[in-house]
């Protein structure tokens, strides 16, 4: 790996993992749509249509197709959109208690592995400048970082900036904050394309974090794939006691 003063990471998904979130809440969802309404579906088909509609709500944001809207936005049009699906006009009111309750599974949700800690912890105290980028909303990511917000020189979030990754004006402005060049900073994310993709075009050494053992996409190669984040320290020779800067 070339020379590395600082190393950039995601954070949900990455730094914290949000465990079984992501279908618990759709199995909340699918819960309350059969109570309130007698919509009868299963968790697969209601997850199936959410990822559809918020993989087009977040393209038409990325696509600059209307204003920006942070992630707690999207979640809510998403989830309005999905309900039309089955002939159910959500009205905005439980939108807003859905997003809610979203909020509040993820809050309880997040944590931060004790080996990624650790990883996290050992680059700091080696003098590594670490950053973070992520799509996710400043206030709750400020939240569920705590106990390990110090670690970061600079936490960037797309609600700050109005783009979101892989722009590649998120990756750039964060380098300026830092004052580090792009040939000497690497990008830590669990996403091929918003991070892989995003932190690529921007310049940076792009790390795959693929714990999930997801293939790749035609035409998007990372530098390097790891399974585990304590193979950074491999990468950047940490373990062979070089500081690798």
């Amino acid at each position: 790996m070339r020379e590395t003063e600082a190393i950039l990471f995601d954070a949900y998904g990455t730094v914290l993992d949000v465990g079984t979130y992501h279908r618990d809440i759709t199995q909340y969802v699918v819960t309350q749509s059969k109570a309130l309404f007698g919509i009868v579906t299963s968790v697969d088909e209601f997850n199936a249509y959410w990822n559809a509609e918020f993989e087009r709500a977040f393209r038409d944001v990325i696509a600059y197709c209307g204003e920006f809207k942070n992630m707690r936005d999207l979640y809510g049009i998403s989830t309005k959109n999905v309900f039309q699906r089955y002939g159910i006009d959500l009205p905005d009111a439980l939108v807003e208690t859905l997003n809610g309750v979203y909020k509040s599974m993820l809050d309880d949700a997040v944590t931060i592995l004790p080996s990624v800690k650790e990883t996290l912890e050992t680059l700091h105290a080696s003098g590594y400048h670490l950053g973070m980028v992520s799509n996710g909303d400043t206030q709750e990511l400020s939240t569920h970082l705590d106990g390990a917000a110090d670690l970061f020189q600079t936490v960037v979030t797309s609600e700050e900036f109005g783009v979101y990754k892989p722009h590649r004006r998120i990756f750039d402005e964060t380098l300026q904050k830092m004052g580090v060049k792009k040939e000497t900073a690497a990008y830590v994310g669990d996403t091929i394309t918003s991070d892989v993709s995003g932190a690529k075009n921007a310049g940076l050494t792009a790390i795959w974090y693929n714990k999930r053992e997801r293939k790749p996409k035609p035409g998007i190669r990372p530098d390097f794939e790891i399974r585990d984040m304590a193979e950074i320290l491999e990468i950047v020779e940490l373990r062979g006691g070089s500081t690798g800067c």
